[in-house]
């Protein structure tokens, strides 16, 4: 008895090893796909010099997508990928100042593979510029 349970165990691991030996592959699928779709993409640098935290939005029309937190007095890095946007549209900018009934929006952007977009946000929001290289 102990060994047909032995052996059925045996029998179990082997299956099992070779089912999960032959679904391995060397990429996974969606990185291959995340690949296959990456049409290229922008770097957004947000350089916060108010003493709040911002949260910061994509705005295309009246579409808002949220990208990450700027902390206070520090410098931020997100990666957008160009497949987000709607083809040949513009958008903007917009920080929501956590704790404060104060937002400030960019002006009109249009999105280039490669470009790195840097947003200094002042203390005085309505100082705030903005520079695409």
């Amino acid at each position: 008895m102990r060994r047909r349970r032995l052996r059925r165990l045996a029998a179990l691991a082997a299956f099992g090893l070779t089912t999960i030996g032959g679904c391995h592959q060397s990429r996974s699928i969606g990185a291959a796909a995340a690949e296959a779709g990456n049409a290229g993409s922008i770097t957004i640098r947000v350089v916060n010099h108010a003493w709040l935290d911002v949260t910061i939005y994509l705005l295309q029309g009246t579409h808002r997508d949220r990208i990450g937190v700027a902390t206070a007095s520090s410098t931020s890095t997100f990666q957008i990928a160009l497949r987000q946007l709607s083809a040949g549209a513009e958008y903007r900018l917009y920080g929501d100042p956590v704790g404060s009934r104060l937002t400030v929006r960019s002006e009109p952007l249009h999105a280039q593979d490669g470009d790195v977009v840097t947003w200094t946000l002042e203390d005085d929001l309505a100082r705030s510029s903005i520079d695409v290289r």
